[in-house]
């Protein structure tokens, strides 16, 4: 069951509100991480490689922005 703020469409309400959004990326960034560093990825291809970077660098990049996000509501809150 999603939260309103999952409901909605608008991406700027979303960011750093939803923690089953936060947890959900968290986890995908967590198992990204895990496979660069339990597998051997220089036997795969090179778009496969090119593809997990990618894949790291964009979940990251949304975890960061979901942090900052969530500090800004945090402190602005207190």
């Amino acid at each position: 069951m999603a939260c309103d703020l999952c409901v909605g469409t608008f991406f700027k309400k979303k960011l750093g509100r939803c923690k089953q959004c936060m947890g959900i990326n968290l986890c995908l960034l967590l198992v990204g991480l895990s496979i660069y560093l339990g597998f051997n990825i220089s036997t795969w291809l090179a778009v496969q490689q090119v593809t997990l970077i990618l894949f790291i660098w964009i979940t990251g990049i949304l975890m960061v922005m979901h942090l900052m996000a969530w500090c800004f509501y945090y402190f602005k809150k207190a």
